[in-house]
């Protein structure tokens, strides 16, 4: 018996990194899952992937800043599966530069992916969790929630406002059944990693040693704590951030001094 048997779960931007991680994991423990992803070949190869190991799992094309494409992907779960209880909103396109320089459809495109699609996917998700008694949802947040950092104003603005869009999620829902969480991923070995580290000043092995972990974080990490969230274990957890990030938020360091060096 897995923790979600009989569930069904939907995760947006499931063609790779977290979100492929956590379709893969939630159907390794009974759910049923929907990859919705623009990238049609990334998301067919992951439910394949599934598919061959014996789970359900279904690919539905969804660009997330439609707001009638979610609820189209929505209605193919209940449909295909007869239900919905799991919805992981992880989809991100971002721009970046300095403030001054940003393109204003840079802006509102990396806003309306990162933001306002959390509130289609909730929007979309909740009326299906109700029909069932209940539901958890799970929106990828970050760190950069927490913090600004250089050139990256649209991508922190939106993590911002994922976590307090969740905590209202949560106290309205609470009651009916519905629990509401926001993850905040430090630096993940993903597509969007390798794109910050682009323009980054720093190498990928400068980056991973500032955790006090000493490494970048796995995509499967993450995904477990996606897991726990959407279980019974974690019945008593709704409108939390939670920080996953090997301990790099937990240390300023302004002393200089290298972790465990004495």
């Amino acid at each position: 018996m897995g923790r979600f048997d009989g569930k069904v779960a939907i995760v947006t931007g499931a063609a790779s990194g977290i979100g492929a991680a956590t379709l893969r994991r939630l159907a390794a423990e009974g759910a049923a899952v929907v990859c919705a992803d623009i990238n049609d070949a990334g998301g067919e190869a992951v439910v394949a992937e599934i598919a061959a190991a014996g789970g359900r799992a279904a690919f539905r094309h969804c660009d997330v800043g439609t707001l009638a494409e979610v609820e189209a992907v929505v209605a193919f779960a209940v449909e295909r599966f007869g239900g919905l209880d799991i919805m992981h909103n992880n989809a991100v396109w971002t721009g970046g530069g300095w403030v001054a320089d940003i393109d204003p459809e840079i802006w509102q495109r990396s806003l309306q992916i990162m933001l306002t699609a959390v509130f289609y996917g909730c929007r979309s998700a909740i009326p299906a969790m109700l029909a069932r008694g209940g539901g958890s949802i799970v929106n990828t947040a970050s760190i950069e929630a927490f913090g600004g950092e250089m050139m990256a104003s649209p991508y922190s603005t939106a993590k911002a406002g994922v976590v307090n869009f969740t905590r209202n999620v949560a106290i309205e829902y609470g009651r009916k059944g519905i629990r509401a969480n926001a993850i905040c991923p430090g630096v993940v070995q993903t597509p969007l990693a390798d794109m910050m580290l682009a323009f980054s000043k720093r190498t990928r092995e400068e980056l991973a040693a500032l955790p006090p972990l000493g490494r970048l974080l796995h995509p499967d990490e993450i995904a477990s704590v996606v897991a726990f969230l959407c279980s019974a274990d974690a019945s008593a957890i709704t409108g939390a951030a939670i920080v996953i990030d090997g301990g790099l938020t937990a240390a300023l360091n302004l002393s200089g001094h290298a972790p465990f060096e004495g």
